[in-house]
Order: structure tokens, then C-alpha cells, then sequence
């Protein structure tokens, strides 16, 4: 990003697309634990937008059992894609607080609108989020919005903000994938999206992973980032709504957030699946915290707070 930017906080606290009860709380307590003064100190310049409306699960009908929520979540989305979108077009940076990862729908499709399609997605997740409504076993929207943002599956979801592909095929890269659906492994194959699974981290490590995002960065001028915490270790980031045993280590995801705020003119990031009822001794929201700076091209972690407290007067 550029630095004189300003990045515009949004908060979406959508639990609708899964199951994972908690997830809602995810913007209040990333506040409540000094996000915004935490950026603020790493020379960001912050504008908190306060949150979307989102109805209460409990009032809210299940309605298809395909589209579980649907018209609930497409409105929220759209929402924050009209936000995101203005965010865009001012020349700010947008940082979306979920929730679940649904929210991903809007805030890329605001961004994506505003830059006329010019614009990549690194994608951190342990699961495709590539289903569709006839390949979905559970009916829940948060596996399928990475789907609907190239176009792919129910008009509902992939003509939200405009029936235009928001992110074409080839500007994708997923980062993290360990628990992926048959469905998704035939869809990454066919479309020949670009993947960087746990699987190769394994296999090659990082050298493979770095060349990939030059090769976006090749394609784009623009680049967003969408996190979902369960892409992490349990061990970093228990908060995650689905916790993952195989996840990337903080070395990992520490080393490809550097790699992405030095390399990526990056104008947004979404932070999802934060259950702060499950993390132990806030490390999660800290973690989180850190790696929104770094993206951002800044640095936030326990070793800029000990030079900060030490600095000789």
C-alpha cells in the first residue's frame, strides 16, 4: 500500500455463514484489545467506520437449506461492498473485521468494482471455500464465497455488487490448504488456479510460495489479502474459529506477510473467524493484529514494543 494512506476499519460481525457461534464477536474484541492504537503506533494512519448491521441469527430464517441465510448475508455483503467500494475510490486502504469469512464476498467485490477488475486475491485458508450450492454439503455460505468472487455457482452470490467476475481465475492464489472438499480439488484442477497448499510447504517450503506472488503481482497493480485465522497453527492461533492442527507456524506466516507488504501494493485485507471466546491469553487477536500491520508494510510485534519502551530519552 501507500503509506500515506488511510486505512478505513470496518466491522462485519456475520455469523451466518457457518455454524461457528462466537465468530460475531470478532470486531468488538479485536477493538477492545487495542487494534486501532496498536496501528496507530506503527505510523498507520486509522479511521474506524464502526460496524454493519447484522441481524441477529435468531432472527433470521435458514430459508434454502442450499443457501443457508442467503438473503441476509447478501445484503450485509452488499453493504460492505458499497463501503469497501468508496474506501477504493478515495485512494484508501480497507481493513474488514469479521466474522465469518462470507464477508469476503463483499469487501473484495467493492474493492474489485472500484478498480475495474485490476486487482488480485491472496487467499489464506486451510479449506477451498470453493464450493458451490450444488456441490456443498452443508449448505453454509462461508465455504462457498471464494466460488461466487470468480464467477462460479448461484447468481445470488456471484452477481453481488454487479454481475461482473470480481476475481478472475488466474488472479487468485490460496495460500494454506489442508482439509479441502473432492469438489474443490476438481474445481482448483480444472480452472488451473494457482494453490500453495500445506502439502507443498512441506515439499518445496517458502522459495515456492514467493515466485507465485511475484506472478500475481505481474498480472495486478492491486492486491487484497483475506485471512482466516484457521490457515494458522492452533498453537499461534487458538481464537480461530475452527482451530487447525496442521496449520501454518508463526515463522510461516510471519515470513509471507513480510514477503506480501514489501511486495504488494496491497489495498485491503479481511481478518476473519476470530472467536475470542476460544483464544488463551489473547494471542490470536495479537497475532492477528501483527500480521494486519505487516501487510500493511509496517511492523507491529513484541520486539518493535521492547525497542519503543527502551528507547533511550
Amino acid at each position: 500500500m501507500n503509506t500515506s494512506q488511510t486505512v478505513h476499519i470496518l466491522g462485519a460481525p456475520l455469523d451466518l455463514g457457518a455454524e461457528n457461534l462466537g465468530v460475531d464477536m470478532g470486531p468488538s474484541a479485536f477493538r477492545y484489545q487495542g487494534l486501532v492504537t496498536k496501528l496507530q503506533s506503527t505510523g498507520l494512519e486509522i479511521k474506524d467506520l464502526g460496524d454493519i448491521h447484522c441481524t441477529p441469527r435468531t432472527d433470521v430464517p435458514v430459508g434454502n437449506p442450499k443457501l443457508r441465510h442467503l438473503d441476509e448475508i447478501v445484503r450485509v455483503n452488499e453493504e460492505i461492498a458499497a463501503q469497501t467500494e468508496t474506501i477504493t475510490r478515495g485512494n484508501g486502504a480497507a481493513l474488514v473485521l469479521g466474522g465469518d469469512h462470507s464477508i469476503c464476498l463483499g469487501a473484495v467485490a467493492g474493492a474489485s468494482t472500484a478498480l475495474k477488475g485490476d486487482i488480485g486475491l491472496i487467499y489464506f485458508d486451510a479449506h477451498g471455500d470453493m464450493n458451490t450450492d450444488e456441490t456443498s454439503l452443508t449448505g453454509n455460505i462461508h465455504g462457498m464465497h471464494l466460488a461466487s468472487l470468480m464467477g462460479f455457482g448461484a447468481p445470488e452470490l456471484s452477481h453481488v455488487h454487479g454481475e461482473a467476475v470480481k476475481i478472475q481465475p488466474q488472479n487468485l492464489l490460496h495460500v494454506g490448504g489442508c482439509d479441502l472438499d473432492q469438489a474443490e480439488i476438481e474445481l482448483m484442477q480444472r480452472e488451473h488456479l494457482p494453490t500453495f497448499t500445506i502439502l507443498d510447504l512441506l515439499s518445496h517450503g517458502l522459495g515456492k510460495l514467493f515466485p507465485m506472488i511475484d506472478a500475481l503481482n505481474s498480472q495486478v497493480k492491486n492486491v487484497w489479502v483475506s485471512l482466516d485465522l484457521d490457515a494458522i497453527d492452533a498453537l499461534y492461533a487458538p481464537g480461530a474459529g475452527m482451530p487447525n492442527q496442521k496449520g501454518l507456524t508463526y515463522r510461516e506466516i510471519a515470513a509471507i506477510a513480510q514477503y506480501i507488504g514489501e511486495h504488494c501494493n496491497v489495498v485491503g485485507v479481511d481478518v476473519v473467524e476470530y472467536n475470542p471466546l476460544q483464544d488463551i491469553d489473547r494471542k490470536t487477536a495479537g497475532l492477528a493484529t501483527e500480521l494486519i500491520a505487516t501487510f500493511f508494510g509496517k511492523q507491529y510485534s513484541w520486539y518493535t514494543q521492547y525497542l519503543a519502551n527502551n528507547k533511550m530519552q
